[in-house]
């Protein structure tokens, strides 16, 4: 499956319009000659940013397009590009809308000598002049270079969500991702070794060695089509018949054959089963990591230390028994901050923290690669974040 582009969603008005000054700007030319060459063409990929598709609300081939429609682009948008110029209301709405649902990447643009009203005046903004060619283009290159930062970085530009989070509030229900491209992650101290973020789900994934499957104290599977990892693992481990049907549940059966008639395992363990079917996608192992206990009438909740599941993985994978099986890379779930609640950036800077510092203590270890799957938007941004300062360098 191809790497689906990252969307851009510009908020401007359209056509020949008056500035706050009087001067009139043709946004059309703005958005087709400035916006659309800097998010789309060149100047992005000097950026090092990644594909992306760009659209505003009157570009959008929609019957009955109304509010409702472009609120959900606003939401759905990687991007947001915001031509304040004629300090319209309907564009300071829209800008509202976007920082109330999204905590990046925005980015503000209007015309030089524009006066922007007190409350977005401390915001940062790229300004140009309609009339000049040459800052025009130096214009392009700003947006595509705070587009790619923002992206790569995570950075929050959002008053709302800064106020929020401060307040422990998370931000709206997390969006599922398709997926996007591969974002590596080179450790400056470890030569050869490497974070990546994955995204979609993991039914698009080949070609790493051992899977890490976030499962339960009890090492209880998930049925077949519960919307989990330990399920889709099971699923597509397991023999099927040629209509789907499930003839043999092979990782199950490995795991509860290595159980042998114990009814939990303590919070952190590593219990390892061949990969079943899903050696056709190129795993050699699933290693069952017990990241979550089962709580009478509550569900399931997150151990007390779900980094204890990163190092035993680690630990476990370069061992004497996987180097033989020249295991070189390992995909990890999020552990905990699915259904079982765990706090987002709080977790995963746990666990990615963890993973640098384990790799740091032993550079001669098997495992280079090490990817993490993000199945949300807010999960991707919190794993950006936990890199944003780590010593790493994005290729």
């Amino acid at each position: 499956m191809p790497d689906k582009p990252l969307r851009c969603f510009v908020i401007m008005p359209f056509g020949e319009k008056t500035d706050a000054d009087g001067k009139a700007i043709d946004f059309d030319a703005i958005y087709d000659s400035v916006i659309v060459p800097a998010v789309t063409g060149e100047p992005m990929r000097t950026a090092g940013g990644p594909a992306i598709e760009c659209t505003r609300s009157d570009k959008i081939a929609e019957a009955g397009w109304v509010h409702r429609k472009m609120v959900s682009h606003i939401y759905d948008a990687d991007v947001a590009v915001v031509d304040m110029s004629t300090l319209n209301p309907n564009v300071f709405y829209e800008l509202g809308v976007r920082h109330a649902l999204r905590r990046s990447v925005t980015v503000l643009l209007c015309r030089q000598g524009t006066k922007t009203p007190f409350n977005i005046r401390d915001f940062n903004a790229i300004r140009y002049d309609p009339d000049d060619a040459e800052n025009l283009r130096s214009v392009q290159t700003d947006i595509a270079r705070f587009v790619a930062n923002g992206l790569k970085r995570g950075v929050r530009d959002s008053l709302v969500f800064e106020i929020l989070e401060e307040r422990g509030w998370e931000g709206p229900p997390p969006m599922p991702l398709a997926r996007e491209p591969r974002r590596m992650f080179a450790l400056r101290k470890v030569r050869g070794a490497r974070i990546g973020i994955l995204t979609g789900g993991l039914q698009q994934i080949r070609d790493i060695d051992i899977w890490v499957n976030s499962e339960n104290t009890n090492m209880q599977m998930a049925r077949f089509f519960e919307k989990s990892g330990s399920a889709v693992i099971r699923y597509y481990g397991a023999k099927k018949t040629e209509t789907g049907d499930v003839k043999e549940d092979t990782v199950a059966k490995e795991l509860a054959k290595r159980m042998k008639r114990k009814l939990s395992v303590d919070p952190g363990t590593v219990v390892v089963t061949p990969p079943g079917q899903l050696k056709e996608r190129g795993v050699k192992w699933i290693f069952h990591a017990a990241a979550v206990q089962g709580q009478i009438g509550r569900g399931y909740r997150p151990i007390a230390h779900v980094s204890d599941c990163i190092r035993n993985a680690l630990e476990t994978a370069n061992t004497p028994k996987f180097r033989r099986s020249k295991c070189r890379s390992i995909l990890f779930p999020l552990f905990g901050t699915g259904t079982a609640g765990a706090k987002v950036n709080d977790t995963v800077k746990e666990l990615i923290d963890t993973t640098i510092n384990y790799l740091e203590n032993d550079p001669a270890g098997a495992i280079k690669d090490i990817y993490f799957l993000a199945l949300t938007d807010r999960q991707r941004d919190a794993c950006l974040s936990a890199l944003k300062n780590a010593e790493v360098d994005e290729r």
